[in-house]
């Protein structure tokens, strides 16, 4: 069995690959003369191991995938341990069918860390962009050590992998175009703004300029260079919902509050000439609903505002100051299964009132029951009302939609606002199809609004809270605060 395979080359000083046999279950069967070139160790000793014991713990579940009889990519860069106690990084390809001669599969490993000229790599270090080199099949051949700083991927372990795997679904097609339209027009140079997925599972905005390297270019096909551009697409963003919202103030001042103006004047009017106390009535209802409209507008001109200074606080302590200012005597409210939050306490309890108030509003009139409750996504909010009518479902969140006379429509679309302002979501759904949403009691079956978070470790940092989840005080949450380091300070989650 110890005889070279056809595809192995003589063992020269400077061998840059080696080939070994490796059954299923990852044992050496063979190893080739080259092997002691590269990976400083003889041949003999490794034969009868386990290969991956071999390869650097980060590369171990991708080589295992690959020996796998149902492996659909064979080539994987990794790390391969080196007699001197450092790694070699090498590109393996494994062959699909089994050796008959060897009983394994045959895996040929090539040194990848030459293949970039090292004249550029010096200028590379300091380079804050991230330069990725691809070939003719659109894998990557390079990409400079910035990749571990934006993207979080250790250098080189992205190497053999088509780019287009990490980016985001919605902007995939769009990008897959400009892609391939650059590797197969040398003259093509585009400029793609994208979204791409961070090694933490993330994402993050690029900005991509491509260009072709000439035909007889060593290092590959084309060059990419990125920059993270997630802060000033997070800007723009900003200023487009600052822009909305001005044309939605523009409609409120000169619609919203010039009608009960105008009520409000009649009113006085006719109780001037009738000597009655009916129109005055209706005048107080209309001044009622100004104060309304205003209070809603102002907590509308902090709408997109970013949370620049979360604190950590319990759901159910925050639910119940919301339930005290617009709860009422024919309403009860049922808090379940609590949480603790990090984020903006007095607008969120603002998102809260105004979902109380909806339910309250439109609950009916005696016995109704609220529920919050924390889930396995964040929490929900419902009632055991008559529900939202379905027609109506995807126009309960838009701006000045209602069904009530004296409502103004601004209520749900604030909560939407302060909901998207800590980077969550909201969504109108029903209870009993929300994991983790369990009550003692039965399961409300009207309105239910649920808000999705992300937990403290998807949020990028580990929970404060104990064993028993209990409420902390001031000092808690100062102490919390000091954990949350540079970055992390705005980050926003609700723990569960």
């Amino acid at each position: 069995m110890d005889q070279p395979h056809a595809t192995e080359t003589a063992s020269t000083p400077n061998a840059d690959r080696f080939l070994v046999a490796v059954a299923v279950d990852g044992e050496v069967l063979f190893a080739g003369p080259s092997v002691p070139s590269v990976l400083g160790v003889e041949r003999e000793t490794l034969v009868g191991d386990d290969f991956l014991e071999h390869v650097h713990p980060s590369g171990r579940k991708a080589v295992s995938d690959a020996l796998s009889a149902v492996a659909v990519d064979r080539r994987v860069v990794h790390r391969v341990r080196h007699a001197s106690g450092g790694y070699v990084r090498v590109e393996s390809v494994v062959d699909d069918e089994v050796a008959p001669e060897f009983g394994g599969r045959v895996v040929t490993s090539r040194r990848v860390d030459g293949t970039f000229p090292e004249r550029y790599r010096a200028f590379l270090e300091y380079g804050t962009d991230i330069v990725t080199v691809v070939d003719d099949d659109g894998r990557v051949r390079y990409e400079s050590p910035s990749v571990e700083e934006v993207l979080g991927y250790e250098q080189g372990s992205l190497v053999g992998r088509s780019p287009l795997g990490y980016v985001h679904p919605d902007d995939r097609d769009r990008v897959t175009e400009e892609f391939y339209g650059a590797l197969s027009d040398p003259d093509a140079a585009s400029t793609l703004e994208y979204r791409y997925r961070t090694a933490d599972d993330d994402w993050v905005w690029l900005e991509s300029r491509t260009r072709s390297l000439p035909d007889d270019a060593a290092v590959g096909r084309l060059v990419i260079n990125s920059r993270d551009v997630t802060e000033r697409k997070h800007r723009e963003r900003r200023l487009a919902d600052r822009n909305d919202r001005l044309d939605r103030f523009t409609s409120i001042v000169s619609h919203d509050l010039r009608n009960p103006l105008s009520v409000v004047r009649a009113s006085i009017e006719m109780a001037r000439h009738r000597g009655e106390t009916d129109p005055l009535e209706r005048g107080e209802r209309a001044v009622d609903r100004i104060e309304r409209l205003t209070t809603e507008l102002l907590t509308l001109a902090r709408q997109g505002e970013g949370i620049d200074d979360p604190s950590e606080f319990p759901l159910e302590r925050v639910a119940r100051e919301a339930w005290d200012t617009v709860g009422t005597a024919d309403a009860d409210l049922v808090v379940g299964r609590g949480a603790r939050i990090r984020g903006d306490r007095s607008r969120l309890r603002q998102a809260l009132e105004n979902l109380f108030r909806n339910c309250v509003e439109h609950g009916g009139p005696r016995d109704l029951r609220v529920v919050v409750t924390a889930t396995d996504r964040g929490f929900v909010v419902a009632d055991d009302g008559p529900g939202i009518d379905p027609d109506h479902e995807s126009d309960v969140f838009e701006s000045g939609f209602t069904t009530r006379e004296d409502g103004t429509g601004y209520g749900l679309d604030i909560v939407r606002g302060i909901v998207e302002a800590h980077d969550w979501s909201v969504a109108l759904t029903d209870f009993d199809r929300v994991a983790g949403a369990d009550i003692d009691r039965p399961a409300p079956d009207g309105a239910c609004f649920e808000i999705r978070a992300p937990t403290p470790k998807r949020a990028g940092r580990v929970s404060t809270n104990d064993a028993e989840g209990s409420v902390s005080d001031t000092a808690d949450n100062a102490a919390a605060d000091n954990d949350v380091a540079g970055g992390d300070r705005r980050r926003t989650w609700i723990d569960r």
